[in-house]
C-alpha cells in the first residue's frame, strides 16, 4: 500500500520529466525533417531560409512547399492517431485496442477506394467526407457486435469484432482496386506516407484534427472516471451512454482525418499509449496531451527515416512503423493482464 502511494506522488515528477524528454526529441526530429532528405541542407542555409522566407529560390521551395507541410502533418497525424488510440483503450477497458487494429481504418480505406472508383479523383474535402463515412460504418458495426446490454464490451468480442471486419474491409478494399485498375491511385495511401502532402490538404484536414484533440481534452476528466468502470462511473452520476458515443465520435473523426492524410497505418495508436501510460499512470487529463505529443514526436522521427533511410528513394512509412510495433504487439499480448 505504502509503495502503491509512493508511486502516485512521483507521477507528477515523471509526467514532467516525461514531457521534457518528449521536447528535445521532437524539436531534434522536426530540425532533422526540415533539413534531411533526398536533399540534404546545411545549418546555415536552413538560417538563411527562416531570415528569408519570401525569396524565390529552389531551396526555399524545397523548405517551405514540401518540407515543412510534411513535417506539420506527420505532428498532426501522428497526435491524431496515438489519442486516438488512448481514447479507445480507456473506453473500451481493452489495453490492446487501436483504430487500425479494430479495423477503423480498413473501413476509413475501403470508402477511399470506392470513393476513387465512383469519382476518378476527390477534391481534398470530399476525401476526408468520404473516410469519415467509412470509419463511422466500420465503428458502428464493431461495437454494435461487441457491445452486451449487460457487461458492457467484451474484450474478446472487439476483437474478434474488429479482426473480422478489418479482414473483410481490406479484401474488398483490394478487389475494388484491381476490379477498377486503380493500383496506381492508391498506391500511396496503401502504403502509407507524407510525400503527398501540401498547403491545400493540411487547410482543409488539419482544422478537424485540431477541433477532435481539443474535444478529446475538455472531455478527458470524464474518460478517466469511465476507464475506472462503468458501473462506478454511473454510480457517479455520468452519462456513460452519451459519453462513450461522444469519446467513440472522437476517435473516429481523429482516425479518419488521418487516414485521409496519410494512408493506413497500424500499431501507433497501440504502442504510444503505453509507453506514457506506464510513466503517468492513467489520469487522462496528463495522458491525452503526453500520448498526443509522444505520437507527434514518433511520426517525426518515422518520417525521417523514410525519407533518410534510402534516398532519393522513400521507404512505407507503414513498413517502418511495423517494424517497431510488431515487437511492441508481442510485448503487449504477453504481458496480458499485467497491462
Amino acid at each position: 500500500m505504502k509503495q502503491s502511494y509512493l508511486l502516485q506522488k512521483n507521477k507528477p515528477a515523471q509526467a514532467w520529466l516525461v514531457f521534457f524528454g518528449i521536447s528535445i526529441l521532437f524539436f531534434l526530429g522536426w530540425y532533422f525533417g526540415l533539413r534531411f532528405g533526398a536533399v540534404s541542407y546545411s545549418n546555415q542555409e536552413l538560417l538563411n531560409v527562416a531570415k528569408a522566407p519570401l525569396t524565390d529560390s529552389n531551396l526555399q521551395d524545397v523548405i517551405f512547399d514540401l518540407r515543412l507541410p510534411r513535417t506539420i502533418a506527420a505532428i498532426l497525424v501522428g497526435a491524431a492517431m496515438a489519442q486516438a488510440g488512448s481514447i479507445i483503450q480507456g473506453v473500451t477497458h481493452n489495453p490492446i485496442a487501436d483504430p487500425g487494429l479494430l479495423g477503423i481504418n480498413a473501413g476509413a480505406g475501403l470508402a477511399l477506394i470506392v470513393g476513387y472508383a465512383v469519382f476518378g479523383s476527390m477534391h481534398y474535402s470530399l476525401t476526408l467526407l468520404v473516410c469519415l463515412i467509412g470509419a463511422v460504418i466500420v465503428a458502428c458495426l464493431i461495437f454494435g457486435i461487441a457491445y452486451h446490454p449487460k457487461k458492457g464490451y467484451q474484450q474478446i468480442r472487439i476483437i474478434l469484432a474488429g479482426a473480422m471486419i478489418s479482414t473483410l474491409f481490406s479484401s474488398l478494399g483490394q478487389a475494388v482496386t484491381l476490379y477498377f485498375d486503380l493500383s496506381k491511385a492508391v498506391i500511396g495511401w496503401q502504403a502509407g506516407g507524407l510525400a503527398q502532402i501540401n498547403w491545400k490538404m493540411l487547410g482543409i484536414i488539419s482544422p478537424v484534427i485540431i477541433i477532435g484533440l481539443i474535444l478529446a481534452q475538455l472531455l478527458a476528466h470524464q474518460l478517466t472516471i469511465l476507464s475506472l468502470d462503468e458501473t462506478v462511473a454511473k454510480s457517479l452520476g455520468q452519462k456513460t451512454f452519451l459519453i462513450t458515443i461522444s469519446l467513440l465520435g472522437i476517435v473516429v473523426t481523429l482516425s479518419a482525418a488521418a487516414v485521409a492524410l496519410v494512408g493506413s497505418l497500424a500499431f501507433v495508436g497501440l504502442i504510444i499509449p503505453h509507453c506514457i501510460k506506464m510513466c503517468v499512470g492513467k489520469d487522462y487529463r496528463v495522458l491525452l496531451p503526453l500520448t498526443a505529443f509522444a505520437g507527434s514526436t514518433f511520426m517525426l522521427w518515422g518520417d525521417l527515416i523514410s525519407r533518410t533511410i534510402n534516398p532519393p528513394a522513400e521507404t512505407p512509412l507503414s513498413a517502418i512503423i511495423s517494424i517497431v510495433g510488431l515487437p511492441c504487439f508481442l510485448w503487449l499480448m504477453r504481458k496480458g493482464e499485467n497491462l
